[in-house]
């Protein structure tokens, strides 16, 4: 039950960090879910494994998100882009 409190006082402060950045960038569809032992941060469509993760780690999360969805949606970043765009997204969750 502990475990539990903690999650959720976990969540809620997940959600109050990344408020700002994703109204900043004008994303209106976000939830930090945790279910069945996992925490995952949605983004629209897109869910990342943040199981363990620390609040600035999950912002990081974040910022790849924008990073990849909103940077790079029109633009080339380079030679190393597939790579480089494999690593951003090595957490998230594969729709099945």
């Amino acid at each position: 039950m502990a475990d539990m409190t903690y999650l959720e006082q976990k969540r809620k402060e997940v959600l109050k960090e990344i408020e700002p950045i994703c109204k900043a960038f004008n994303i209106q569809d976000y939830d930090y879910i945790i279910k069945n032992g996992r925490e995952v941060l949605r983004i629209y469509d897109t869910y990342i494994g943040c199981k363990g993760n620390s609040i600035s780690a999950i912002i990081d999360e974040l910022i790849g998100w924008i990073f990849v969805k909103i940077y790079c949606k029109n633009r080339s970043i380079g030679a190393f882009e597939k790579q480089t765009l494999n690593v951003v997204k090595r957490y998230w969750i594969e729709k099945r």
